[in-house]
């Protein structure tokens, strides 16, 4: 009895001594800590942009119709569309049909009888019946119908060729080989290649907002190198039945790379909201209560409901909600709550361009 008590004495004091330098473990849990991106909002010019698909054509105003002079029959198709043709070269090549004879004698007929019209003029002017005026007149009716005379005389009964009036590229060709066709009947139309056009689709609802003049972007439609600025030359008055848009034409400068033909993408400058305050688009957020953001608040995360106005590009306009200097959370803002802290990895200088 008296040996057992230094053991147990001994093992009481060990049991103490480890105690004593055993420490309880901290079961406190770290706040969580999000890294976020930020930039500085400033105020600036946000352009209204419209945007519009449509197609590069030729510009009517620089196209020249091949016409017959007479009746006649088409022999031959020495140029297709798309062919580029120099001022002199052929283009349709036709045959005069059996009644080519009666306009040739009917054109005849009309220059002597104009000839004769002119003579009688001048003899009235001298007997002071008639005026230099008339005389003139009558001279010129008389060239000009023994001009068209002459030229159908020396083409009845020979192939003829139209020929391109200028250096261009054929932009159709109106009729078939061994097509009849009537004296005035259009055959080919060529164009100037440097003269061309984008005609541009645009909603009903925003065709209203945009005036002749105003800036347009055109961009080749497949993301291609092809770019010019111009501005709007003529907003069509008409609603298109079939597609429901209205058409905006825009010069194409020359040698800007584009083709008759081309699809194309319009980015038109309605207007420029001088002066207003911008977030990146993917910084707003928006549930049951409204749009908002998260800005950062001396480390903190800061839901801060605001208005927005137009977005353009990805820019929205912000009207109300936050104030310039704001550092609005542009990045690893989906996992926020408001009061959360925030690491910032981004420059605290960088500015919201």
């Amino acid at each position: 009895m008296t040996q057992s008590t230094p053991i147990a004495f001994a093992i009481a004091v060990t049991l103490s001594l480890i105690s004593a330098c055993t420490k309880e473990p901290d079961i406190t849990a770290s706040e969580p800590v999000a890294e976020v991106t930020t930039q500085i909002v400033t105020t600036t010019d946000l352009p209204v942009i419209i945007i519009g698909y449509g197609t590069v054509e030729f510009d009517p105003k620089g196209q020249r119709t091949l016409t017959s002079e007479i009746e006649a029959s088409v022999l031959e198709l020495t140029a297709l569309p798309g062919d580029a043709v120099r001022s002199g070269d052929a283009v349709v090549r036709l045959v005069p049909s059996s009644n080519a004879g009666v306009d040739v004698a009917r054109a005849r007929r009309d220059a002597n009888a104009a000839s004769a019209a002119a003579e009688r003029t001048k003899r009235l002017r001298a007997d002071g019946l008639a005026s230099d005026a008339d005389v003139e007149a009558g001279v010129v009716a008389a060239r000009d119908l023994e001009a068209l005379a002459a030229s159908l005389e020396s083409r009845a009964g020979a192939i003829s060729a139209l020929t391109s009036p200028i250096d261009g590229v054929v932009d159709a060709i109106l009729v078939e080989p061994g097509a009849l066709v009537s004296a005035g009947t259009a055959l080919a139309r060529i164009a100037s290649p440097g003269s061309i056009q984008a005609r541009i689709g645009v909603e009903i609802e925003d065709v209203g907002t945009l005036l002749i003049g105003d800036d347009v972007r055109i961009e080749g439609f497949y993301k291609s190198a092809t770019a010019t600025d111009s501005t709007i030359r003529m907003i069509d008055q008409r609603v298109d039945p079939a597609t429901r848009v209205t058409y905006i034409y825009v010069f194409i400068p020359p040698a800007s790379g584009f083709l008759s033909g081309q699809a194309v993408r319009a980015a038109l400058t309605a207007d420029v909201r001088r002066g207003v305050m911008v977030a990146p688009r993917q910084s707003i957020f928006a549930d049951e209560r409204g749009k908002y953001v998260f800005i950062d608040v001396d480390g903190k995360a800061g839901l801060r409901r605001v208005e927005t106005g137009v977005t353009v590009a990805d820019q929205t306009e912000i009207v109300s909600g936050i104030a310039t200097g704001d550092a609005v959370v542009v990045e690893g803002a989906a996992i926020l709550t408001d009061g959360m802290k925030i690491r910032t990895n981004s420059d605290p200088a960088a500015v919201l361009r």
